[in-house]
């Protein structure tokens, strides 16, 4: 007989089954720890900033814009495979107690951005809003808990519409009367009014969404296999990954590059191989981008300029050690065996690139102390992130994929 609570149970096992065996690669990482460093960093500097902050500074647009993407940021894991598209859509009325238990377990297991948000910005609350009571602060807390059980709800039903553009502009004015009704609620003026507008809002889109009777299964399941993908993407800078299905983006501009840059040689083939599959696959050049810019961030407010350094190398430090997983991106695959190429040759341009990677990546960070002015930490940033990028790929990484090729044979 079908039980959809033990179905639950046994999806709910098997993905935390799959979470623990993959996230004790992050933690135990070097990762993890230059993330505690720059967290520990953050706070320290956030404390100083918050003792100089002028009563100018728009602290309330800033506390409602995060608060609002915590609300709003609900994304939804049903734990759905593809054969069940086939199996399960003929239970699909007796689906309803499995669908609840995975709302329960996505609320839940979401909690935890809330309150790490809510903790970060509670300094900046309290500079601004002392004379708040304790009672309107957990009233505060209270409501924004029930605004993010709202919206999952209804991004639940949204899921179910099979009209794009009423999916698309529901979602626009929700985001925006989000943001407005936050606001509303931590200045304190007109949030009864705002309130109201919401609340209309919020039935007109549930209703409208109710009037789907039957759920949306490839929505759902594409969903679900998007989510892990994205997971399965992160984990991959840290481990191999056999559950992970490449995603390939053209990226035209940045391949013609490359194609006119790399010279047309049996020896450079490697090299070709890694400038491509780092702009086009996976999320190499995502990561590289994203972690270069928290970098420039850092450089821009951090107010010392030797903890700029620090930071700028300890940025290139993770862009580097994430990056080695593009050594291996291959191995599994015939073709790459074939080449009439050597190891030595493989390793000598994945090197070469990884460098440089990292000297572009030193000379971007070196051009933000210039652009403040400090034109002497200009040349330090760029001599020891040049020295920093060549030492360690050339000691660390080298060595790494060496033993890595020894096993391998």
């Amino acid at each position: 007989m079908f039980n959809p609570t033990d179905l639950f149970k046994m999806r709910l096992k098997a993905h935390v089954t799959l979470l623990n065996r993959y996230l004790r690669y992050i933690f135990n990482g070097h990762f993890m720890i230059a993330l505690v460093f720059i967290i520990v960093t953050s706070a320290v500097y956030y404390e100083r900033w918050l003792e100089e902050v002028p009563p100018t500074f728009p602290a309330a647009y800033v506390i409602a814009f995060f608060l609002a993407f915590v609300i709003l940021y609900n994304p939804f894991q049903s734990f759905l495979k593809e054969p069940d598209k086939v199996f399960l859509i003929v239970k699909e009325n007796e689906m309803h107690r499995y669908f609840k238990l995975a709302f329960l377990y996505n609320y839940v297991a979401q909690l935890y951005i809330v309150m790490f948000v809510l903790a970060a910005l509670g300094p900046l609350y309290f500079e601004f809003y002392p004379e708040r009571s304790t009672l309107l602060n957990v009233i505060v807390v209270f409501i924004v808990l029930i605004l993010k059980a709202v919206n999952m709800t209804l991004n639940w039903h949204m899921l179910q519409v099979d009209d794009p553009k009423m999916f698309r502009g529901e979602k626009i004015v929700r985001i925006i009367l989000t943001y407005v009704l936050v606001y509303t609620l931590i200045v304190g003026e007109h949030f009864l009014i705002v309130g109201l507008v919401y609340v209309v809002l919020v039935t007109i889109s549930y209703a409208f969404a109710k009037k789907e009777t039957r759920l949306h299964w490839e929505r759902l399941i594409q969903n679900d296999l998007e989510r892990l993908g994205q997971f399965f993407r992160f984990v991959s800078l840290f481990a191999d990954v056999p559950h992970m299905k490449g995603k390939l983006k053209k990226r035209r501009y940045l391949a013609k590059l490359v194609r006119n840059f790399t010279p047309f040689s049996q020896t450079e083939t490697p090299l070709y191989l890694y400038r491509l599959t780092f702009l086009r696959s996976g999320d190499y050049f995502g990561l590289y981008v994203r972690l270069t810019i928290l970098a420039l961030v850092f450089i821009v407010f951090v107010p010392n300029e030797w903890f700029k350094i620090v930071f700028g190398l300890l940025f290139m430090y993770m862009t580097s050690f994430q990056l080695q997983t593009l050594y291996f991106h291959h191995r599994n695959n015939i073709w790459h065996d074939l080449y009439p190429i050597g190891d030595e040759t493989h390793r000598k341009s994945y090197l070469k690139w990884l460098n440089q990677l990292g000297m572009l990546q030193a000379a971007v960070l070196s051009l933000a102390f210039l652009a403040q002015g400090a034109a002497p930490f200009f040349f330090i940033m760029l001599g020891s992130g040049v020295v920093f990028s060549l030492s360690f790929h050339q000691l660390y990484m080298k060595k790494k994929i060496e033993t890595a090729d020894v096993h391998r044979s």
